[in-house]
């Protein structure tokens, strides 16, 4: 074998041949004693590759041996490839088996790319390969080749080579020409001259063509004069467009729209017969390259026809279906020969390749298969009638059962069929079509709107949007339910070929394609996909991604291709330059999958000694290749890859090679390298520890030789300990002491503890060295940096005029963090996030709708003007018409639906009106007001039309509201109430809803006077801190939040008059306080808060839920003494709970200040937690009468329109999820409701408190004594007096009392 073969392209410039589709018959290798150090002594990871000394008659023999087959002619190529055919018999030719001169073949291949890669370079341009196109494996056109006609004069892309790329990029010309201004002039010349140098400049491949492609354009459109301008034939720069399409196609893939540009050109200057062929010949190359592709298809199908047309003059079949071809010219033969090659079965093979390759298109599929069909139809006269009537019904059925976007069309044409042949059952057999397409027309709705997103933005030519809408549109396919029959495989592979198709050279969704098709393969059992030729169109698309390449090295080797297969398709990838053009990830990617395979196959059962060496060579030559271009690339700053992925994979042959001592060496001499990474350390260990098992078993000696072994991983160990710039010595540590607790002697053992001991002091220093040194540089940067970020809270233009809360959770110093690795960054802070949703501006008002319609109603009429997010319908004041408001996703669908305005809805003509300034922001209203509240106060001035409170789950101090009414004079109207006195002292805000306005915050926080103390020690108190951090300047104000029970939290604000003041304070972090040490801190804002705890009681500072008075059995008259203040004791947990209640079903948008007022009227509460992350929240009052009283005076009481609370335990409201609220309609259609949560479950029965020290009463009626404690226990059948109770709550007069009247006798005063 040519050992210059396994090099890379850029190591062996001349193309390879094509790869043989015959599986060489291998040898089988014999068994190869163990290797000793002598055998592989130059490794290229332990010393730099010097080429060896040798004679010169030894080169001159290699040189001569090498020789690249493209420097050969072709009969001394073909001799020589008779030469090296195997015999017959399939056996051999005998081959020297490896010896240690194959380190210096490899030395002497590796001093023939140096100094071919310096002629290279001196040239100026890199050598290059062309795109191989397969031949089609079903040709549809068999006779074609074999009709004798002239050659085209511009060669065909597989007859041309990489390296004669540059050359087809011509020199720059400079002459006048009427079709291109004098600006395309100019930029032409550019373009020429930036690709005489840069042969692979995609982009400027592309500008080029489309330059001259423009020029033959505004040629053709030109008025035709007496000099033949408007000929195309005429066109001064034909030859140049010809050559620039050519250079191009020989180094990348053309894509859709060049394609259909190119062959639309050929199609104009056809005039013969052989330039008609060679259209064709063009079409199958564009769809073969392009599959998929509806517009190529349609445009290969319609130039058969009309070449069948020219051919078949009086084929009443034909008529009239498409204008044909110019037949001025055409011979007898030529029509003869065109009959031969366009017969009608090969015409209609073309419409039905066309057809199945873009069945799933669900958007423009029909463009192919109704003509493909009514060609059908009219072919029925030259068919059994029987059997084409049957065809086309399966057809039909068929074509039924997929989703497009005319099934209705299609249904209609079938009920025409139907009737027309199938007439005695035609209800019968429509009612089956209608059931058997149903799954398919279902299908497409639920696609409908992403459809419709799609067409909008590629109609608006508005590229960034068309790519975000393929991107959802693909991860919304990808993420319907297998189970529910939701998802398809061909739709969401019919998506994937349409998103490349219309951006063919991202990376990104031809990446996400291959996955998603290896997935369908691993994870399905797809066996039937196959991926290979996907991988090949994407290279050709985009060659510079290393991920593609590595890919289709990986899908071939898994194909189990043949070894010069993979070897074309790594030299294919590597021969451009354009994977190394950025940095070297790339080309890496395509060198680890190609080294990897290579090892892989050296060691398949069935390899041979050849194999081994083949493996061996390539992998060395790809790792010196990559020194040398990263070395060339960046100079001395080159430092190799960080996860020396390929040195890995050369010590992973090596073992398999039981090659112990060369990938030991090997790893020793990546430490000067990567010596200062934990993880190479790991790994190296590893390695070391899994041949220990492996020599042991081997080589017998089990004692011997894994001491030996054994002390190879403790010096490892020992020498990354000795590493002064370790990024994480703690892990290797750990490691070391383990191993010499498992492995080591005793005498090891006790050295190894003291090293331990020595570097863990050594750590302890460097971690408080870098800490210092990362507290002044926080230091520093705090100095230059504003306050903390604020949170995503609405604010708008309203001034903060409420107290600030915070969240009330205890906050503890972080006693185990880890440290960071030196190597690790901390994440930067994220800046606020821009509006996502724009209401205000894209919102439109319909008037005059007819007073019967829907919403439903209205979304159809208004949906083609872009995705709607919210509809609200509501009756005029006169139930004359209707008013509605269309929120749109964008303000480019609010301009699209003005273009209805006065046109007939339902025979009614409506007035669309722009919605801007319909919406209030409302705050700084009472805490409890409600929807009511708002809407009574807004009503004057107009009709509201929605109220929206904000959700509590990120933040439950959120005050605020949005009101929006009919039309924005009453919006005007109602700001007048801006300012106005509500509640106590509050001065409500009222404003004309504009997030672009949006204001900073203001307050000590925001402006950065504001510190934040942790680790306080419990006994400290205010007038502790503040007479510390007094003397730093005024100190305004200190809080240290306590517990319910008048206990400290450990933590703290400290509030100075000014910044200066707060920023001279810091000095105290770290400083001790009491007995612990004080960490000072600027405030930033809290994180979201998903609870909040109040507490009415103001003295309740002395004890935790203190234990109320208990009344025996209820009775007022002898009420037991209060205990004192020093005898109060701590409440169990069971008292707790028996006066506790937990709310259920509370919606996110309810705040504390309802709950407590909506509480307070049963009875006085100790506390209230608002759970709004779970919609409930926990009530906890004074003693269990008014708990009881609340339970059955809250239950079912309606908080919100149509949400009743329930009343239940703690745990059943934890048990229940967080409201998921959905304000949009959805992309398919589905109106979602603004205020719809999570249905309720039905509810628990109400569990009565009990009375601490009383009995349980079971069944019991009023009055009657509770027999046993807690919530269970034996039946009463006493009452307090002693008397049998009468059961089943019984009156005295007999009558049964009802659930109501129990509520009324407990709500009583």
């Amino acid at each position: 074998m040519d050992i210059s073969s396994l090099l890379s392209p850029q190591e062996s410039p001349r193309e390879t041949p094509p790869p043989s589709t015959k599986v060489p018959v291998k040898k089988p290798r014999k068994p190869r004693a163990s290797k000793t150090t002598n055998n592989i002594n130059s490794s290229p990871l332990l010393t730099p590759s010097v080429p060896p000394a040798l004679p010169h008659n030894a080169v001159v023999q290699a040189q001569l041996s090498a020789t690249s087959p493209s420097l050969r002619s072709p009969a001394s190529a073909l001799r020589t490839s008779a030469a090296n055919t195997p015999p017959a018999d399939g056996g051999r030719a005998a081959r020297q088996p490896s010896t240690p001169g194959m380190d210096t073949l490899a030395d002497l291949a590796s001093m023939q790319h140096h100094q071919q890669t310096a002629r290279e370079n001196a040239g100026g341009v890199r050598s290059a390969e062309i795109y191989e196109n397969q031949p089609s494996s079903a040709s549809v056109l068999p006779n074609l080749h074999a009709i004798p006609r002239p050659q085209v004069a511009a060669r065909a892309t597989t007859d041309l080579s990489m390296s004669d790329a540059p050359n087809q990029t011509p020199s720059p010309r400079h002459y006048p020409t009427s079709s291109l201004t004098e600006a395309e002039a100019e930029r032409w010349a550019q373009l020429e001259g930036h690709l005489a140098e840069n042969p692979f400049a995609y982009e400027s491949h592309v500008q080029r063509v489309k330059l001259l492609h423009q020029g033959l354009v505004s040629h053709m459109n030109a008025t035709t004069t007496p000099t033949g301008q408007g000929d195309p034939h005429t066109y001064e720069l034909l030859r140049d467009l010809q050559s620039a399409r050519e250079a191009m196609n020989a180094t990348f893939a053309l894509g859709e729209d060049l394609w259909m540009d190119w062959i639309e050109d050929q199609k104009l200057l056809a005039t013969s017969l052989d330039d008609k062929i060679s259209v064709i010949e063009s079409c199958r190359k564009a769809v073969e390259e392009n599959s998929g592709s509806t517009r190529l298809w349609l445009l290969y199908a319609e130039w058969m026809l009309s070449l069948y047309k020219i051919a078949n003059p009086h084929d009443q079949r034909i008529e009239g279906v498409m204008e044909s071809a110019n037949a001025q010219g055409w011979s007898d033969e030529d029509k003869m020969v065109a009959r031969e090659v366009c017969s009608w079965q090969q015409m209609l093979e073309i419409w039905k390749q066309g057809v199945r390759d873009t069945r799933w298109r669900i958007n423009d599929s029909h463009l192919l298969w109704d003509q493909y069909t009514e060609l059908l139809i009219a072919d029925l006269a030259n068919i059994p009638i029987g059997e084409g009537i049957r065809s086309i019904k399966t057809h039909y059925l068929d074509r039924l059962q997929t989703p497009h976007a005319t099934w209705d069309q299609t249904f209609q044409n079938f009920s025409n069929f139907v009737s027309r042949f199938y007439n005695a059952s035609y209800e019968e057999t429509m009612v089956t079509a209608n059931k058997q397409g149903s799954d398919a027309k279902h299908l497409y709705g639920l696609r409908e709107g992403w459809e419709l997103k799609l067409q909008r933005a590629k109609e608006n030519d508005d590229r960034d949007a068309e790519w975000t809408a393929f991107s959802e549109y693909i991860d919304w396919e990808g993420a319907q339910s297998r189970k529910k029959n939701a998802f398809s495989f061909e739709l969401l592979d019919a998506l994937y070929q349409r998103a490349t198709l219309r951006f063919p050279t991202d990376t990104n969704f031809w990446e996400c394609y291959v996955m998603f098709l290896n997935n369908e393969i691993a994870t399905h059992g797809r066996h039937d996909i196959v991926v290979l030729p996907v991988l090949e169109r994407a290279t050709r698309h985009c060659p510079w991604s290393g991920t593609l390449w590595s890919q289709q090295l990986l899908t071939a080797e898994r194909n189990r291709r043949p070894f010069p297969e993979l070897q074309f398709i790594k030299h294919k990838a590597t021969s451009t330059g354009l994977l190394d053009a950025g940095d070297m990830t790339e080309v890496l990617k395509v060198h680890t999958a190609w080294c990897g395979y290579l090892r892989r196959r050296a060691f398949y059962p069935d390899s041979t000694d050849e194999e081994m060496d083949v493996a061996e060579v390539g992998i060395r030559s790809a790792i010196e290749d990559m020194d040398t271009v990263g070395r060339a690339k960046y100079g001395d700053k080159y430092k190799g890859d960080t996860e020396y992925r390929l040195e890995r994979i050369y010590i992973k042959y090596l073992s398999q090679s039981r090659n112990w001592q060369s990938a030991r060496d090997a790893w020793k001499g990546l430490v000067a390298k990567y010596g200062d990474s934990y993880e190479f350390w790991l790994r190296y260990y590893m390695w070391e520890m899994s041949i220990n098992d492996q020599t042991a078993y081997r080589e017998g000696d089990l004692n011997d030789q894994r001491s030996s072994q054994l002390t190879e991983s403790t010096k490892l160990l020992r020498q990354a300990l000795r590493r002064p710039k370790l990024d994480w010595p703690e892990k290797i540590l750990e490691i070391f002491e383990y191993h010499c607790e498992d492995h080591e002697d005793v005498e090891e053992l006790q050295s190894a503890v003291l090293q331990i001991w020595k570097t863990r002091r050594a750590v302890k220093k460097r971690r408080e060295k870098e800490a210092l040194e990362a507290y002044e540089l926080a230091q520093t940067q705090g100095l230059q940096q504003a306050p903390g970020l604020q949170d995503a809270v609405v604010t708008e233009s309203t001034p903060n005029t409420g107290k600030r809360k915070r969240d009330t959770e205890d906050e503890r110093p972080d006693e185990g963090s880890k440290k960071l690795r030196a190597n690790e960054e901390a994440e930067p802070v994220a800046g606020p996030s821009l509006p996502k949703r724009d209401r205000e501006n894209s919102t439109v008002i319909v008037k005059n709708l007819p007073v019967d319609t829907s919403e439903t109603r209205v979304r159809q009429y208004f949906r083609d003007c872009g995705t709607i997010n919210s509809l609200k319908l509501v009756l005029d004041g006169d139930q004359q018409c209707a008013t509605a408001t269309i929120e749109f996703d964008s303000k480019e669908d609010v301009l699209t639906a003005q273009t209805k305005d006065m046109k007939s809805f339902d025979g009614q003509p409506i007035e669309i009106l722009v919605g801007t300034e319909l919406t209030l922001f409302v705050t700084n209203f009472p805490p409890t007001a409600d929807e009511d509240y708002i809407r009574q106060k807004f009503a004057k001035f107009g009709q509201v039309v929605d109220i929206r409170f904000p959700s509590l789950k990120g933040n439950t101090h959120r005050r605020f509201c949005y009101v929006q009414f009919k039309n924005s004079s009453q919006a005007k109207a109602a700001t007048e109430l801006n300012g106005e006195t509500v509640g106590e002292d509050l001065k409500i805000s009222v404003k004309i809803s504009d997030p672009g306005k949006k204001q900073d915050r203001v307050g000590p926080l925001y402006e950065g006077r504001e510190l934040h103390l942790s680790n306080i020690d419990w006994a400290a108190t205010e007038d502790d801190i503040q007479q510390v951090f007094s003397k730093y300047g005024k100190v305004e104000k200190v809080r240290l939040p306590k517990t319910v029970g008048g206990k400290s939290k450990g933590f703290g604000f400290v509030v100075f008059s000014n910044q200066e003041e707060a920023t001279a304070a810091l000095e105290l972090n770290l400083t001790k306080l009491k007995s612990r040490l004080l960490n000072v801190s600027l405030s930033t804002s809290d994180p979201a808060k998903r609870q909040t705890s109040t507490v009415p009681r103001s003295n309740s500072r002395s004890s935790a839920s203190p234990s109320p008075a208990v009344h025996i059995n209820g009775n007022d008259d002898h009420p037991t003494p209060p205990a004192s203040s020093t005898t109060e004791h701590r409440p169990s947990y069971n008292e707790i709970q028996s006066r506790t209640i937990a709310l259920l079903n509370v919606p996110d948008t309810v705040n504390d200040a309802r709950i407590r007022a909506l509480a307070e009227q049963y009875g006085p509460l100790v506390k209230v937690v608002l759970r709004p992350d779970h919609q409930g929240a926990t009530l906890e009052y004074q003693d269990v009468a008014s708990a009881g009283k609340a339970a059955l005076g809250i239950d079912g009481h309606e908080i919100a329109p149509g949400r009743a609370l329930g009343v239940g335990t703690v745990k059943e409201m934890l048990q229940q999820r967080e409201e998921i609220r959905h304000d949009k309609i959805g992309a398919n259609g589905t109106k979602k409701h603004n205020d719809v949560a999570i249905p309720f479950q039905v509810q628990a029965p109400i569990r009565r408190p009990n009375q601490p020290g009383a009995r349980r009463g079971g069944k019991g009626g009023l009055g009657v004594k509770r027999a046993g404690a807690g919530w269970s226990g034996p039946r009463a059948t006493t009452d307090a007096t002693g008397k049998k109770a009468e059961m089943n709550g019984s009156a005295p007069d007999g009558k049964a009392k009802s659930n109501d009247d129990f509520k009324a006798m407990f709500l009583k005063e």
